[in-house]
């Protein structure tokens, strides 16, 4: 995988719907986001955590790369995360507020697809970017 790759998977994340996200990982594709402390272990879980996170009720995502490292083994994607909140987030009043925050996801993959996926971010900087004072 490359850039290019990861370019694409970040846009896939900032949709709205996870269907073509969904092209992109194996059917028994292991998920963690670590900040969150949740883990999923397949294809339909996986689609169902990424369909709540994506969800424009909740908030719109915009994800930039900023770097890929790796090869068609796995790699680490850095990226940056801007959400836009319209609910509630990690038990905080968020809605009209916006966060940015860096993050990295390390991937495996297996026959062109993601196996693993691992989430990195720091969420005591969202937290206190949405106690801030709008």
């Amino acid at each position: 995988m490359n850039t290019a790759w990861a370019a694409e998977w970040l846009h896939r994340f900032s949709a709205t719907d996870p269907t073509a996200l969904m092209e992109m990982y194996a059917d028994d594709v292991s998920f963690g986001d670590f900040a969150l402390d949740q883990r999923v272990d397949g294809k339909l879980p996986a689609r169902d955590f990424f369909a709540a996170f994506i969800n424009p009720a909740e908030r719109n995502n915009t994800f930039t790369l900023v770097d890929y490292s790796g090869d068609d083994r796995g790699g680490a994607v850095e990226w940056i995360w801007k959400a836009e909140h319209q609910a509630e987030f990690m038990g905080l009043p968020a809605r009209g507020k916006d966060t940015v925050v860096r993050g990295v996801s390390v991937v495996t993959f297996r026959d062109g697809k993601v196996a693993t996926q691992h989430d990195y971010w720091d969420a005591r900087a969202v937290t206190l970017q949405l106690a801030k004072v709008p």
